[in-house]
């Protein structure tokens, strides 16, 4: 239907992050790619039914203005009078609208929420009703071992503190354990900024690309393109910029993999080097990397990850529920060492086998 109307003769469709398995997956000629992997593509990607594309965050206003400029951007929004304003957090669907030839709007009939920004009305070529509500945030989940990995992390932020921390339950595990009043830049935020505002923690207004949850989240946040929330230049020149993320394999010179489990891509690097390499610039900031020791019983921490999503040179600490390894300052052999000793204890041993002599 959006090829019809944009004329395209060989179209190929480009999707951001999809949390539900579309219908049509499979069962199209037109060949298909994602920016952000996501639970809904995870299996389509492994069936090489849909392609991957390994992207930055950062990096994607420039891709969509240029190499992947869109012929028609198909984004969510509500009428309000007579302008169209984006139903979701502006991330890079924004960028998206600015740069595409024309646009196609999903109406949503909900008002908007507070903030929303303007889509640029001119080239609207079609609207059609959107026929499912927006996905709820997941609820939130909690274990001994996350509210550890979330105690050591709190106890690292410094006093007067930027934060941003990853989507997910280490990151829900972080703003639950907080105690300190914090100001607030990062990619997603949801409930939990809502909870830390009610503890009287939330200092100012947070900023953020994506929203997710109703009034109680967007009243607190100011929307903001990922060109502006993810620029790593103006991440370093903030003071005490901590940025927390998860990773799904920490290699033992400190390199982080977001992307693949063992063998299966299950997301890109989003974010995550972006934010990184900001916050190990900061003066008095923080690149922390926080994870559980094990998942399905393997070791997250390994010897070499399957891909390096963020370079050892951007992490400064790594929290698990066992310890934090500050990795500044040290050798390799010395980070082995200390990310070793954070290390589930019966996955130590091989892990010293396989560490550099040096």
């Amino acid at each position: 239907m959006v090829a019809g109307i944009a004329g395209v003769d060989e179209p190929r469709l480009v999707l951001g992050w999809v949390l539900r398995v579309p219908e049509w997956v499979g069962s199209t000629d037109v060949p298909v790619s994602t920016l952000l992997v996501g639970a809904g593509l995870r299996a389509a990607v492994a069936g090489g039914k849909v392609r991957a594309v390994a992207v930055r965050l950062s990096a994607l206003p420039a891709l969509l203005a240029s190499r992947l400029r869109p012929d028609v951007a198909v984004v969510a929004a509500h009428r309000h009078r007579a302008r169209w304003l984006l139903a979701t957090g502006p991330g890079y669907a924004l960028d998206a609208a600015r740069h595409a030839r024309r646009l196609v709007v999903e109406s949503r009939p909900a008002p908007p929420p507070p903030g929303a920004p303007e889509l640029p009305s001119g080239r609207i070529c079609a609207v059609y009703d959107g026929a499912e509500p927006a996905d709820p945030p997941p609820a939130a989940r909690s274990t001994p071992e996350l509210r550890r990995i979330g105690r050591l992390v709190a106890d690292l932020l410094p006093d007067g503190a930027t934060l941003q921390w990853g989507p997910g339950a280490v990151g829900s595990a972080v703003v639950d354990a907080l105690d300190r009043p914090v100001r607030v830049r990062s990619g997603l935020v949801g409930p939990e900024l809502a909870a830390l505002a009610s503890r009287g923690l939330l200092a100012g207004k947070a900023e953020a690309a994506y929203i997710w949850g109703g009034a109680e989240v967007w009243d607190l946040v100011e929307a903001r393109g990922v060109a502006y929330t993810h620029d790593i230049s103006a991440l370093s020149a903030l003071e005490r910029f901590v940025a927390v993320n998860t990773a799904l394999q920490v290699g033992l010179d400190g390199a982080a993999n977001v992307e693949v489990a063992w063998g299966r891509v299950v997301s890109g690097p989003g974010g995550h080097p972006d934010f990184a390499a900001g916050a190990s610039r900061s003066p008095g900031g923080l690149s922390i990397v926080a994870l559980p020791s094990t998942a399905g019983g393997r070791s997250t921490i390994v010897a070499r990850p399957e891909v390096v999503s963020t370079p050892r040179s951007d992490v400064d600490v790594v929290v698990t529920e066992h310890g934090a390894a500050d990795l500044r300052g040290l050798t390799d052999r010395e980070r082995a060492d200390a990310l070793i000793s954070v290390a589930a204890p019966e996955h130590r041993e091989a892990l010293r086998c396989a560490a550099p002599d040096t």
